[in-house]
C-alpha cells in the first residue's frame, strides 16, 4: 500500500461499510480517503484501471 500511494494510487475507504463496522476515520492508516459510491464512481470514471473490493 505505501508502494502504491507513493507512486499516486488514491485509496478510498467506503464510508457505508466503514459506518456498518463500526470503524473511525482515526483507525485508518494516514493518506486514507473517505467517500461514497459517487466518489468512488468519480475517480473511477477518469481512471484507466479501477478495482472495487
Amino acid at each position: 500500500m505505501k508502494n502504491a500511494m507513493a507512486a499516486g494510487v488514491k485509496l478510498v475507504a467506503c464510508s457505508m461499510s466503514m459506518d456498518i463496522m463500526g470503524i473511525e476515520k482515526e483507525e485508518l492508516i494516514d493518506g486514507i480517503e473517505i467517500g461514497g459510491v459517487a466518489t468512488y464512481l468519480g475517480y473511477a470514471e477518469e481512471a484507466g484501471l479501477n478495482l472495487f473490493i
